[in-house]
């Protein structure tokens, strides 16, 4: 698999946000990571469909390359987040949440396909094929899906696995 490897300063995003599945006692498995699979779709045509997202992209920053899908799933956090967001400098409109993505290093992978199969297939090939053998390590900080365009019968996307090397 293809990547880049791309360390970024801290990030300002606001959106809109759903709590996700983190598993039993915070051990994620198989069933709730398909659930969220099926949670995350579902919330973007409902933030479609009630003009949120509108509201999302009239905010993003000139400098953006796009929409972002960012899963803040630590460790350190009770609750897991998915946020469909922009960077943004501009302040939080009614309805909407701000985040605040820490300073992280990124292995960057590009892609495109029909959504949301393309960019969840993407996914678990980075995390069973390509973390494994990398000499990477998972690092503790959110994922992030960037759209780089608007037609989800061929999306141009790109997904940020935060990670260090592995020890």
């Amino acid at each position: 698999m293809e990547y880049s490897i791309v360390k970024k300063d801290e990030m300002r995003i606001v959106g809109a946000k759903i709590l996700l599945n983190n598993g039993v006692n915070g051990e994620i498995n198989e069933s709730s990571m398909e659930e969220n699979f099926k949670m995350v779709p579902a919330f973007w045509q409902a933030v479609g469909q009630d003009g949120r997202l509108a509201k999302i992209v009239s905010m993003m920053d000139s400098n953006s390359t796009g929409v972002l899908g960012v899963s803040a799933c630590m460790a350190n956090v009770e609750n897991w987040e998915y946020y469909i967001a922009v960077q943004t400098d501009k302040e939080v409109i009614e309805g909407l949440e701000e985040y605040i993505i820490p300073a992280s290093t990124w292995a960057v992978f590009k892609g495109n396909g029909v959504m949301p199969t393309a960019i969840q297939e993407v996914e678990k090939r980075i995390v069973t094929e390509w973390l494994p053998t990398s000499g990477y390590e998972y690092a503790d900080a959110p994922d992030i899906e960037v759209y780089l365009n608007q037609d989800p019968s061929n999306s141009q996307f790109e997904v940020w696995i935060p990670v260090r090397e592995d020890k």
